[in-house]
């Protein structure tokens, strides 16, 4: 299966993560790509716990593809500075070689994780990497084919879907806001959000 999570609202990583728990409950293997995020997320931390827990019974391994700031896109109603000033944790930039070297390793990451015939790859963000033009969208598709010769299930996530890429999902959810705390000027809270 090929699972699809995209939209402008909260709960697409919550949701892929949601379906990894799934998949580890029932004893399978999972790899994940965080694409886009270099950061400790409490989500990290916690899989890092089961990695050191003495002959775990889960198999899960994750790759962090994120260089150390978030990109700033400048097709938007708020400017840089304000944007800056919002931000509580990171820095704000514009894409750079950097941001495209590690979505790169992060492609790479997410090739190998599939030839080793895992029960579940999740490829967090990886539609917002296609948005930044770090990674194309016929990469995306080559995983997609990969993940369906080597019979792997593979979950993508980000903002903004391509059309040829919901197609090519079993299944493909729209996350669509209706209300966020964001909007009233609450931001991420710790162990809700990150």
């Amino acid at each position: 299966m090929i699972y699809n999570f995209h939209g402008n609202s909260k709960g697409k990583t919550s949701t892929a993560l949601g379906t990894v728990l799934r998949a580890l409950g029932h004893g399978q293997s999972v790899r994940i790509v965080f694409f886009m995020k270099h950061w400790n997320t409490s989500e990290t931390q916690f899989f890092e716990k089961l990695q050191r827990i003495p002959a775990s019974p889960f198999d899960i391994q994750f790759y962090k593809a994120g260089d150390d700031d978030f990109i700033f896109k400048g097709n938007t109603d708020i400017s840089m500075d304000d944007a800056k000033r919002k931000l509580q944790f990171g820095k704000l930039e514009e894409k750079d070689d950097e941001d495209l070297r590690k979505a790169q390793m992060g492609y790479m990451k997410a090739l190998s994780y599939i030839k080793e015939n895992p029960f579940l790859v999740v490829l967090d963000e990886i539609l917002y990497a296609v948005e930044f033009s770090l990674v194309g969208e016929q990469q995306v598709r080559h995983l997609i084919d990969t993940a369906r010769e080597f019979g792997v299930h593979l979950v993508i996530t980000g903002k903004n879907s391509t059309e040829e890429l919901t197609k090519l999902s079993d299944l493909a959810t729209e996350m669509r806001k209706v209300k966020h705390p964001f909007d009233q000027g609450v931001y991420a809270v710790k162990g809700l959000d990150y």
